[in-house]
């Protein structure tokens, strides 16, 4: 049974820390969601776009072998994805670490979503 779904930033592509380090294989899913904004609000230059995306791809593969049920999900916004994921786990909650993003922050907050301490950098947001 599914207990937790973990949305996972694109700047956040490793399983030793924030959300995933608490990853349950059995009761978890595992989101990455590419949003147009993401991929055209900024004048990414177009290689670095490609390999912004296929390191999440790989990451959600790599995820995928070690037996994680993962959601790779294209949607026209991040609140979009996580409403159809929402509408796919009924009454499941999400947790993310706290993006470094202000905007995400902002925005999966008003969402609802659980966050832990982003530890992928020397100091927490709270003491920054």
């Amino acid at each position: 049974m599914i207990e937790r779904i973990l949305y996972i930033g694109f700047d956040q592509l490793n399983a030793k820390y924030g959300v995933l380090k608490s990853a349950d294989v059995k009761s978890d899913v595992i989101a990455l969601i590419q949003s147009e904004p993401m991929t055209t609000g900024k004048n990414w230059h177009p290689e670095r776009l490609y390999f912004l995306i296929s390191s999440a791809r790989h990451f959600a593969q790599e995820l995928r072998e070690k037996g994680f049920k993962v959601e790779y999900i294209k949607a026209s916004s991040t609140t979009a994805g996580l409403d159809e994921l929402s509408e796919k786990y009924k009454n499941v909650k999400i947790f993310a670490a706290e993006p470094s993003s202000h905007r995400l922050f902002q925005s999966l907050s008003e969402y609802g979503v659980s966050f832990v301490e982003n530890d992928f950098f020397l100091t927490s947001r709270s003491l920054f």
